[in-house]
């Protein structure tokens, strides 16, 4: 019989038959309960691990952290008592650029722990597709979040709802900047980039260019939609990742 198991860092639910593990990293402005549902539609046999973030829902009067070089150790830890079986990993747009740090420090300081796949949602390698948003007026920020589909109308159109987004993606793309993907060593793990077919942010060279952030296998598949295509496509998506993890 499954049970809850969260702690600050980690929502689950443990499921007792389990062969393996998913652990989840949101997007940008994202939270744990992004992935909720994730464990009804793949099934006993893969526990769902979603990662919060400090600064957002049940964790919201804490601090954010903006560098990835201070979060890792804490989420790591948290998240070591999942070493136990093999561990993928889905990195949804910023957390795309977390889990692939998480595994090179894996690799360094938990050489025991069996993560055998990323799946990087939406994110990409390549250096020119780089956006720094500390450049960027409010205004401009915001635009550019919109145009991605990124909030609801009656977060935008409130001021203290925004303010709260704002503050939130603020910090968040600024943790993405400390990570420069593009410029990281390859994993050896198999990679599976996927993205949006109308994803202003994430054309298809992005998606290929994940092929030199592994030294194993990498795959590209593309689904209709936008920056948030997971949401439009959620049953092909789930279709894909079990079809990778069993790879």
């Amino acid at each position: 019989m499954s049970s809850p198991s969260s702690t600050r860092w980690l929502q689950r639910t443990v499921q007792p038959t389990a062969q393996s593990r998913l652990l989840c990293f949101p997007f940008g402005g994202g939270s744990a309960s992004f992935y909720r549902d994730w464990q009804s539609l793949l099934g006993p046999q893969i526990e769902v691990c979603a990662i919060q973030l400090p600064g957002r829902e049940a964790r919201f009067g804490e601090l954010f952290i903006t560098d990835i070089n201070e979060l890792l150790p804490p989420l790591m830890q948290a998240a070591s008592d999942l070493f136990d079986l093999p561990l993928h990993l889905f990195g949804y747009s910023l957390g795309a650029g977390i889990a692939h740090k998480f595994t090179t420090h894996c690799d360094n300081l938990y050489p025991d722990a069996q993560i055998v796949s990323l799946t990087a949602c939406a994110s990409s390698a390549a250096p020119a597709d780089r956006l720094h948003s500390s450049t960027m007026t409010d205004e401009q920020f915001m635009d550019y979040i919109m145009g991605l589909g990124g909030l609801p109308h009656e977060v935008s159109a409130n001021p203290g709802l925004r303010a709260i987004a704002l503050r939130t993606l603020r910090s968040d793309f600024a943790l993405s900047e400390s990570i420069n993907l593009a410029d990281a060593d390859p994993v050896s793990i198999p990679v599976l980039a996927i993205g949006g077919d109308a994803d202003p942010s994430v054309p298809i060279a992005g998606l290929k260019a994940w092929s030199s952030k592994t030294k194993g296998n990498c795959f590209q598949q593309m689904f209709p939609g936008d920056h948030f295509f997971v949401r439009q496509n959620l049953p092909k998506v789930m279709e894909s990742l079990r079809n990778f993890i069993a790879l």
